[in-house]
């Protein structure tokens, strides 16, 4: 089956961090450094350096494949949140002077050439996970890995789909080309079931950013946002307060349209978790025992939610899509047509506005108040992509080598790629963005009631939110018990696992 696949299919190549995202008083980060990224997370610049010096080699024996097809089954535009998150890193046919496209080809290149493998990709036109699944339970071992949402992935560890991660030979998630702290957070019982970080940009492009127009903002002589983030003075506040000065209904019929009035924020309904993380909070951080537990003290994170409902609930000023019948790309043609201060999105829109003359800046999203130490910038979890590995994958071996070192391998070509050339100087518009996002991608935050959507308690929070941030107690009060069934339950199952592996 998986030689049909490659062969009918995929077109082969020719040759040629551990911080928890909490501050909470369980789970207090203890960073002293306000506007810095976290130190012992991967980034981009980080990659920059390995490249320029000495790469950094995996932990892997020479190994030589036989020539053995590797298929990677990746997202379609009928997969988690539709033709804008179509994979495009994983596979390339052949060189075409796009800088993103030539270092996917280079990767895949060098793990050909270095363990004999024909390197392909099944591209699903339904979804990876069920994809995944159907082969699974027909015992086919078409695919070798697969990537999809970071969701999907801890549903299919759970169910017992795919491998943990430790299990892999050669696969190391201490590495630096791993993201230290979705491994943390993804644990449960001491297994991973999905690794991200340099292997993809897609992580990197899930990431929920701010922009704000510089003309409006040079306009009304606000100011310095960039200095405001260095100097770690950014914060809820000042961001609401800008925002009001720049609402302005400029047909002036005392109505706020957004075909033709101008607004001091846009954003979607998702903006209720970018504020809610931004924060610090984790609504579940992982107890003494390493399982995620409801945090008790809710003094924090109810002034949170409050103040996120005020600023999305002021529809004086904020024009959320997801109230109208607008939809995401609206957004963007309100921010480019210089009708919007601020925008807020996934880090793709830099890119989806490659042709776009509007004058914008990047910038991270603000601190809740004095006493956080650090950004945050939350990443979604069905957009965001992390790799896994099939059980019916019956060569652990190749898998865990070839996976290993395509992150590897993805730190000094597609991440460098990604970061320092084709989004820093091809879609940014000024250096102090591409400062800013250096924060951003350094301070991505994780929750384990997000990533699981345990008995969906973090869309509760949200709907708390979006609701105006009033009566957070009584809607936790009425979801406990429903997260509890579902964590345990998912627990259950992973204690299951265990015990088959173990006898």
């Amino acid at each position: 089956m998986k030689k049909l696949i490659s062969l009918l299919l995929v077109l082969c190549m020719a040759s040629s961090w551990l911080l928890a995202c909490s501050e909470s008083k369980q789970n207090t980060d203890e960073s002293d450094t306000a506007a810095a990224a976290d130190p012992s997370a991967p980034s981009a610049e980080g990659a920059e350096a390995v490249a320029e010096t000495e790469e950094i080699k995996p932990d892997i024996p020479d190994l030589d494949f036989g020539g053995e097809d590797f298929t990677v089954i990746t997202a379609g535009a009928n997969d988690d949140c539709g033709s804008d998150w179509v994979t495009y890193d994983v596979f390339v046919e052949e060189i075409t002077g796009d800088v993103i496209n030539d270092a996917v080809y280079e990767r895949n290149d060098y793990l050909m050439g270095t363990y004999n493998i024909v390197f392909g990709e099944y591209k699903t036109n339904n979804t990876v996970r069920g994809d995944l699944v159907t082969d699974i339970k027909a015992g086919g071992g078409s695919y070798d890995a697969g990537f999809t949402g970071i969701m999907r992935c801890q549903t299919l560890g759970i169910d017992g789909y795919v491998y943990n991660m430790y299990d892999m030979p050669y696969i190391n998630l201490e590495k630096p080309w791993w993201d230290h702290r979705l491994t943390e957070d993804c644990s449960l019982y001491g297994d991973v079931y999905l690794g991200t970080g340099d292997i993809t940009v897609i992580d990197n492009d899930a990431t929920w950013i701010l922009m704000f127009n510089k003309k409006l903002h040079a306009d009304y002589q606000l100011d310095d946002i960039y200095t405001l983030v260095r100097e770690d003075r950014w914060y809820y506040d000042t961001l609401y307060e800008m925002l009001k000065v720049a609402t302005l209904d400029l047909d002036g019929d005392g109505k706020l349209k957004p075909q033709i009035d101008q607004f001091g924020f846009v954003t979607t309904a998702n903006t209720c978790y970018g504020l809610l993380y931004a924060s610090g909070e984790q609504l579940a951080p992982k107890n003494a025992e390493g399982i995620p537990t409801l945090i008790t003290d809710l003094d924090r994170v109810t002034r949170v939610v409050e103040k996120a409902g005020m600023i999305l609930g002021d529809l004086d000023n904020v024009f959320v899509s997801d109230r109208t019948s607008y939809g995401t790309d609206d957004l963007r043609y309100i921010f480019e047509e210089g009708r919007a201060l601020f925008y807020g999105e996934v880090a793709q829109c830099i890119i989806r506005m490659r042709n776009s003359e509007t004058e914008f800046g990047v910038i991270p999203w603000p601190k809740f108040d004095e006493g956080q130490s650090r950004f945050y910038n939350f990443v979604h979890n069905t957009a965001a992509k992390a790799v896994v590995i099939p059980v019916s994958q019956n060569n652990t071996e190749m898998a865990g080598a070839i996976i290993e070192a395509m992150a590897a391998k993805s730190m000094t070509t597609l991440t460098v790629a990604y970061y320092d050339t084709a989004l820093t100087y091809k879609y940014m518009r000024d250096q102090e963005s591409s400062e800013m996002m250096d924060i951003i991608l350094s301070s991505r935050c994780y929750d384990p009631a997000y990533i699981n959507e345990w008995g969906s308690f973090s869309g509760t929070v949200f709907n708390v939110i979006y609701g105006g941030g009033t009566g957070l107690a009584s809607a936790w009060q009425r979801s406990i018990k429903l997260f509890g069934k579902s964590r345990d339950k998912a627990l259950e199952k992973l204690e299951k696992l265990q015990a088959q592996r173990a006898g």
